[in-house]
């Protein structure tokens, strides 16, 4: 019964399409005898129509940067063409992104956290953990791309002395790409010259298959990549012979592997 249906619907189709290219070819040269002032009318309304101008009044009212966008594709579009404008307006919302991604991420050591009043403390918090000596714990908060390169490398200048264990925490990180990896790679060489251990916490899905596919997963080493900040901790006593902290902890996880 489908099939049938699917048949007369075909062959209403080339029905329909043979009634219309009749039309269209008796009233084709009916069309030479319309004034081209009505046809200019009839564009201008329907241009007026397709515009929206409330629309692009409100976009207006959108951050500087963007409404830097929006009138620099339309100026191109009216003076150039709407190809060169679509090509300059997708270049420049890809750098738009790209410095707003650099201004949320960051990375810092771990110190202490602050919580306003009322907050709930964070279950997760290092200040919750007892860190040994000679480790310290740095988190990475933002998407890790080129952007927040500049940053991260400023901050680990900042390291007067070279801790025995570098903890990374990237629970706030759910994208990496090449140039994020680069870092870590060189943080990593840094950190084999010092005689500094990383360890990398807290990785989820698209990062942890980042690093599984380039050379940082056998340089840094399998056991170095954990899913919660107590592995990590865990995995630094061990490697600084310290007896392991027995403390039962209850924590929500932070990647989506720790719930299974």
């Amino acid at each position: 019964f489908q099939a049938e249906d699917g048949i007369r619907d075909a062959q209403e189709s080339r029905g329909l399409g043979d009634v219309y290219k009749r039309q269209l070819l008796f009233f084709a040269p009916l069309a030479r005898q319309i004034p081209l002032a009505c046809l200019a009318g009839i564009l201008a309304v329907v241009c007026w129509q397709m515009s929206e101008v409330e629309h692009f009044l409100r976009l207006l009212r959108a951050p500087r940067s963007d409404v830097m966008v929006l009138l620099s594709t339309f100026t191109l579009t009216i003076i150039v063409d709407l190809t060169v404008a679509v090509q300059v307006g997708v270049v420049m919302a890809a750098l738009l992104f790209i410095k707003r991604m650099s201004e949320v991420s960051n990375i810092g050591v771990v110190t202490r956290e602050f919580y306003d009043a009322g907050d709930e403390p964070d279950p997760n918090a290092v200040s919750l953990r007892e860190v040994p000596s000679g480790v310290e714990v740095y988190e990475i908060n933002g998407p890790f791309f080129f952007g927040a390169a500049e940053s991260f490398v400023e901050t680990m200048r900042f390291v007067e002395r070279p801790p025995l264990v570098r903890i990374l925490r990237m629970r706030n990180v759910p994208a990496i790409d090449a140039t994020g990896l680069h870092l870590i790679h060189q943080l990593h060489k840094d950190c084999q010259r010092d005689g500094t251990l990383l360890i990398l916490s807290d990785v989820h899905a698209q990062p942890l298959t980042a690093f599984m596919m380039s050379p940082l997963w056998e340089e840094i080493g399998e056991d170095n990549f954990t899913g919660n900040l107590d592995d990590a901790l865990d995995r630094a006593r061990r490697y600084l012979k310290l007896p392991p902290d027995v403390t039962p902890r209850r924590f929500p996880p932070t990647v989506s592997r720790e719930k299974i």
